[in-house]
């Protein structure tokens, strides 16, 4: 990159943290405008989605030479206000996953594979798909437990429509949901706050046990949501129900999205290790489980199914 352009970029980059949460939001609104036009609805669908590829690969760029950048949405500072943080963890997960959807969209569109059959309505596709990326994107970028929880809640609706005969998998992410905002309540009870970084400083003067306790109901969240030994049961009978397009997308992103989640919460929250062995033993299980569930299954989308949570 020349440096007249990355001059010209550095002061855009506060700005650009925003861009993967509201373009394809915005997308979304128009695509569900154009349901009557198929042709406009995938040019806007491909358009964003390549658009945030470059995005996130200049953020990229950027983070790592300038740093963690920090936005405070709609003027209130934290942690009152809604805070996007972008390192180079969340811009990597960013980018890895703009590549997954913009793939997944191409490929479906070029083999004229829509959601849905001859009978079912398919207006819904496009601006579902893009409403997932949406909430992918904030839980990635998100500074807050509760735009976390948004985030997780936004992309979950938008996979209820494609999971159509998946009542499990809707139940257990409800469950899930209700564990995360019973955590969320327990974290507020007891620091007063939920910017991760001031939860971070405050549960130093939280009792050791307390701790464990939040940060043990937050794992069991996270923990369903990235289909971990012994939480994993959902997934094996739900992904293979939907379509192989759908299927792909939630492989690649929506259970990676639980594991990001552990990884901030160890990393930022609970910094102090209590629970690293409960970890290792269920990580460890976790891979010997669903590598010994694929090799029994004779069906290839319930044999992918458990290497996926291995």
């Amino acid at each position: 990159m020349s440096n007249d352009l990355y001059n010209f970029l550095v002061p855009l980059l506060p700005y650009m943290v925003s861009m993967p949460v509201i373009l394809p939001a915005v997308a979304a609104a128009l695509t569900l405008i154009l349901s009557k036009y198929l042709t406009a609805q995938r040019v806007v669908t491909m358009t964003v989605l390549l658009f945030l590829i470059g995005l996130n690969a200049t953020m990229l760029y950027l983070v790592d030479r300038e740093g963690i950048q920090t936005l405070q949405m709609g003027g209130w500072d934290a942690p009152v206000g809604i805070t996007l943080v972008a390192d180079r963890l969340s811009v990597s997960m960013l980018t890895v996953s703009s590549i997954v959807l913009f793939t997944v969209m191409w490929y479906a569109i070029s083999q004229g594979i829509r959601d849905g059959g001859k009978d079912e309505p398919v207006a819904v596709f496009l601006p579902t798909y893009l409403l997932l990326s949406m909430g992918v994107n904030l839980a990635f970028l998100a500074g807050d437990l509760f735009n976390l929880y948004v985030g997780f809640e936004v992309l979950l609706v938008a996979s209820y429509v494609r999971v159509r005969s998946g009542v499990g998998y809707v139940m257990v992410s409800m469950s899930s949901s209700m564990v995360f905002l019973f955590g969320l309540a327990m974290v507020y009870a007891s620091v007063g706050t939920l910017n991760m970084a001031h939860i971070g400083l405050r549960m130093e003067e939280i009792p050791s046990g307390t701790r464990a306790a939040i940060f043990a109901v937050l794992l069991v969240a996270f923990g369903i949501k990235a289909a971990v030994f012994p939480l994993d049961s959902w997934l094996p009978d739900s992904y293979p129900t939907a379509p192989s397009l759908v299927t792909a997308v939630f492989a690649g992103l929506l259970t990676k999205v639980g594991v990001y989640s552990i990884i901030r919460a160890r990393s930022i929250i609970f910094t102090d290790g209590s629970l690293d062995t409960m970890l290792m033993w269920v990580a460890l299980a976790t891979m010997l489980v669903g590598i010994l569930g694929a090799m029994a299954q004779n069906d290839i989308k319930r044999l992918l199914s458990f290497t996926l949570v291995s």
